[in-house]
């Protein structure tokens, strides 16, 4: 197989021949019609905030949830069996929370001003806080700000400047007076920060922590950093992302075992409204097979957990039951005899999970169809539901397929407002202040161009009745 040179991180990288193929992250023109199924009226999307109003976890908080399941019996038996087969593995849980933890505490910069807007806005709008978690909101603004209001003060300002014109004869060089990138915070804050940022790694329910965690441990981003490996032929980075995404399916399938054996998918408030619901289209974002159990011609956009493949040898493989399914055995025995890296037989199980990168990667064929299904079911759909899903820093390919559509009435809900809004008016190109403010089935509501609808809403809280007609 010829070799091909792509650019990889500035650099040029030799592309592995078990290398998936890549898809540019654009959607242009008008599909070709596929069959009957994708012209539903109304496609609902689904994302992490249904699966969360389900039982599940929420996204941000996997990677502490993941750190805590491995310590149990099943988690043990699962980390010793991947380790046996990936000789050399450096990576760890616990390393990469420490890291995280480390590298936020001494450069907070990037993500200082995002924490203490919705750190703020939480202690505004949440009225359910307790206590505690108010003064810890309150702390956290404080500090923060404090170290915005010592930068905005030593910023020159227009009469300062023209001051120093006059008096040196020269223009000023620097915007500031300090050089903050040589300024070092002190021991005491440093450790106020890790006590935040440590109690928010094992308290993921917190409203006010979530904000801080929320960009500290996104397993998606953790995902993509590893899968290059397989472009560059790295085994280090494939063992490494081999490692990750298969403890992070083991734990999906335990969770969707323990949500299952609590009967508490019963009460999904989404799911139990799409059951049944045949002229209706689902994408789904999420892993679990819950959109599957609702509505059988779901398309998982990003892989599910039924389903894995063999990079090496292009096979697909599934795995039949899962409510069923032994965790520690699946490890130990079948995925054991089916995982080789090393001798004449090279074999790369990997589960069908599809990381966020801004180029698309073919792990295998199935993902085709399974886009070509999407753009057709978003190209005519005439009404668009997006639950619990942020657009804006969420799947760029999806985002260029319901941009594609400017006729199409589209509904967003979401539980802050403000940051649904930010996020459709990122999306969709939307002016974020030409809106008039509605009420919908009692919820505060914003409409955009006679067509996008954005509701503050829990999932628990709105019948989707209307919209599923």
């Amino acid at each position: 197989m010829a070799e091909t040179n792509i650019d990889i991180n500035g650099g040029h990288s030799q592309v592995n021949p078990a290398a998936t193929q890549a898809v540019q992250n654009n959607y242009y023109g008008t599909p070709v019609p596929l069959h009957e199924e994708a012209a539903a009226r109304t496609v609902v999307v689904l994302s992490a905030g249904v699966d969360t109003a389900a039982g599940f976890s929420n996204p941000c908080s996997l990677v502490p949830r993941i750190t805590d399941w491995l310590s149990t019996d099943e988690g043990k038996a699962v980390d010793s069996a991947l380790r046996k087969h990936l000789k050399g593995l450096r990576f760890s849980y616990s390393r990469f929370v420490d890291d995280a933890i480390e590298r936020l505490a001494h450069d907070l910069d990037r993500e200082r001003d995002t924490i203490c807007r919705r750190v703020s806005r939480e202690l505004e709008e949440n009225g359910a806080l307790d206590e505690p978690q108010c003064k810890m909101g309150r702390l956290i603004v404080r500090l923060f700000s404090k170290i915005t209001e010592v930068k905005a003060g030593a910023t020159l300002d227009p009469e300062t400047e023209e001051l120093i014109r006059e008096v040196t004869g020269k223009a000023p060089s620097d915007e500031t007076i300090i050089d903050f990138s040589r300024v070092n915070y002190t021991k005491t804050f440093e450790d106020i920060i890790r006590y935040i940022l440590q109690t928010s790694l094992h308290d993921t329910e917190n409203p006010i922590l979530r904000h801080v965690y929320s960009n500290l441990l996104d397993i998606g981003q953790l995902l993509a950093r590893y899968f290059y490996g397989f472009f560059t032929n790295r085994q280090s980075l494939v063992k490494t992302y081999l490692y990750i995404a298969w403890t992070l399916w083991a734990y999906l399938v335990h969770e969707e075992q323990t949500v299952a054996a609590g009967n508490q998918s019963g009460s999904a408030p989404v799911y139990g409204q799409l059951s049944g619901r045949e002229q209706v289209q689902v994408v789904t974002f999420n892993h679990t097979t819950l959109a599957a159990a609702a509505s059988p011609s779901s398309i998982y956009f990003n892989g599910d957990l039924t389903h894995y493949v063999d990079v090496e040898n292009k096979n697909d493989l599934q795995v039949d039951d899962l409510l069923s399914l032994d965790l520690p055995v699946f490890f130990a025995d079948r995925l054991a005899g089916e995982l080789s890296l090393e001798g004449d037989r090279l074999a790369v199980p990997i589960p069908s999970f599809m990381p966020p990168l801004k180029l698309k990667p073919v792990i295998t064929g199935r993902y085709v169809t399974t886009w070509y299904r999407t753009a057709e079911a978003i190209h005519r759909a005439s009404r668009i539901l997006i639950l619990g899903h942020t657009l804006h820093g969420g799947d760029a390919f999806f985002n260029d397929m319901l941009r594609a559509n400017r006729h199409a009435e589209i509904i967003v809900v979401g539980r802050d407002l403000a940051a649904a809004c930010s996020d459709v008016c990122l999306t969709l190109q939307l002016s974020p202040t030409r809106y008039t403010q509605i009420i919908v089935q009692g919820h505060p509501a914003r409409k955009y161009d006679n067509r996008i609808t954005v509701i503050a809403a829990d999932l628990h809280d709105l019948d989707l009745t209307d919209w599923l007609e």
